[in-house]
């Protein structure tokens, strides 16, 4: 099959381009200013410009798209202006794709799309839908419009819900990296409590994730998580022990951050029954390794 993939090069884009070719997809598209070369099927393409977008499509006549790119940017893509922009070239790069003769898409959704209010795992079906950010109320609102315009257009669309990706060439200022680049340090590390609790999943494991949802004819959302439940202390704690720096780290010298949720973790019955995939080891095993890649790979 032939995939457009958008956000390519990205932290997580680039471990789906992987996973895909792994299974034998075409793929074709890359970002605007990515450093991939210039063939007629690998263009650096403005999703701004919907007339670039619509002369692509209607060249390359993907039978498939993951839609990947969006603002990202540290700290201040909750908020940034820049969702807007996002959203709305979003909807016309998937009408292009329809009337260009794609069939199924699958899109990067947010576990930010749900409430994080609740204590128990955020299930697909049932958890409440209440973004607390305009990044989540903007991708909660695309995959809405979406969901509805689909059936007429002749879509299979499948939504992917992220929750906390870390791996190798995430960038440097996200917590997993900063801690493990912290904490190498001879420096004593002063830390809160860590009692927040989160699920994290390994990118190469993520990339795996859509291009099996990609694959399969599964259709609305499905989080894309471990469905392990692991705090902050025990993500640190493992990294200390891969480092032997465990020594360095002084839990509850620093006050809890105000305004974080206690905890969010996904249901992946979704993932595991009926796309049919479960990650390839688990949290603690993926942090070691992760330890060790950003040690030979300093940024």
């Amino acid at each position: 099959m032939k995939i457009f993939l958008t956000g390519s090069t990205g932290f997580i884009g680039r471990q789906v381009f992987n996973q895909l070719i792994k299974r034998g997809h075409e793929v074709v598209g890359s970002p605007l200013n990515s450093n991939a070369p210039d063939s007629p099927s690998n263009q650096r393409i403005d999703l701004f410009d919907p007339v670039a977008v619509d002369n692509f499509l209607a060249g390359e006549k993907p039978d498939g798209l993951i839609h990947l790119a969006w603002d990202t940017t540290p700290g201040a893509y909750w908020e940034s202006p820049a969702n807007l922009l996002w959203t709305s070239s979003s909807l016309r790069l998937l009408e292009s794709f329809a009337r260009n003769g794609g069939r199924r898409a699958v899109i990067a959704g947010t576990s930010a799309e749900y409430s994080w209010d609740s204590p128990a795992n955020l299930d697909e079906a049932s958890a409440n839908l209440q973004p607390n950010s305009l990044y989540g109320a903007s991708k909660d609102s695309l995959r809405r419009i979406l969901e509805a315009w689909a059936p007429s257009a002749g879509i299979s669309l499948a939504w992917g819900r992220i929750f906390c990706p870390f791996g190798p060439y995430e960038k440097a200022s996200r917590l997993i990296p900063k801690l493990i680049l912290k904490l190498n340090t001879d420096e004593e590390m002063s830390f809160d409590s860590g009692s927040m609790i989160r699920d994290f999943l390994h990118v190469e494991d993520l990339g795996a994730a859509f291009a099996a949802l990609l694959d399969s004819s599964v259709e609305g959302a499905v989080n894309l998580a471990s469905g392990e439940a692991i705090s902050i202390r025990e993500v640190l704690t493992i990294i200390g022990d891969t480092l032997g720096k465990t020594d360095r780290i002084r839990f509850d010298d620093l006050a809890d951050p105000e305004g974080q949720a206690p905890r969010v973790v996904a249901s992946v019955d979704r993932l595991h029954h009926e796309v049919g995939w479960t990650p390839s080891l688990n949290t603690k095993q993926r942090l070691a390794e992760t330890c060790h890649w950003w040690m030979n790979n300093p940024q």
